[in-house]
């Protein structure tokens, strides 16, 4: 009987062994526990739940062409998302752009950090462009890259996604337009004639900044989870 019971003693720390225990320090100080070439891949495809990243029919793939050395939260984003993040404590805001697969679309995606995961929870949602196409709201500032026209004059749409684990206090938006400088606007006659239609031309590239920012997202709590451990 007593041969038995020390057994089971034994059973339960084996068990209890194979637990992974989060470390939550490591989830809320990513940004400093993981270098920028770690948080930034060099190539990034689409990542969700259904189609993880290196699936042979990831829909849209991206390469890294420049990464910011500063983390200012004020220099990286604008509009609605800069103001909101800075009232809920943005810690840091780290960047990069990307070139797509086609060599047509530019992006530059930020991570946002914050002090407490709750806070970060809807910044995504917050990203969108107003009624007035003449004057979208633009999320990030576009970081330069060597051999592309890419600046904030040519952001063209945004999109965001939330980091979908409870112990990392971040989120992920990004700004895209066209990589040759051309800008988005007024759509030629009989499309343009009300504000809504001339949006259309945004469209296209807020759903692909969004969609930059779900792989991105999706990839970090993917990281939290295998590193936090």
């Amino acid at each position: 009987m007593l041969l038995l019971g020390g057994g089971a003693i034994v059973a339960k720390a084996v068990s209890n062994s194979h637990q992974e225990i989060r470390n939550k320090e490591y989830a809320r100080n990513l940004w400093r526990n993981e270098p920028a070439e770690t948080l930034f891949p060099t190539a990034l495809g689409r990542q969700d739940p259904e189609k993880k990243e290196n699936d042979p029919k990831t829909e849209r793939g991206w390469t890294r062409v420049a990464i910011s050395p500063d983390t200012s939260c004020a220099k990286a984003l604008s509009g609605v998302v800069a103001k909101e993040a800075a009232q809920r404590g943005c810690v840091a805001a780290l960047r990069a752009t990307y070139v797509d697969d086609t060599g047509g679309t530019a992006a530059t995606v930020a991570i946002v950090m914050f002090g407490d995961p709750k806070v970060a929870l809807d910044l995504g949602d917050l990203v969108h462009d107003k009624a007035d196409a003449d004057r979208p709201d633009h999320a990030v500032r576009a970081l330069a890259a060597p051999g592309i026209t890419w600046n904030d004059a040519v952001r063209a749409g945004s999109g965001g996604y939330n980091v979908m684990d409870i112990y990392t206090p971040c989120a992920v938006v990004a700004s895209a337009g066209p990589v040759d400088g051309r800008k988005a606007g007024r759509l030629p006659q009989p499309w343009g004639k009300r504000s809504y239609e001339q949006r259309m031309d945004r469209e296209p590239w807020s759903a692909t900044a969004e969609g930059l920012a779900k792989s991105l997202a999706w990839r970090l709590a993917d990281l939290t989870n295998r590193g936090g451990a």
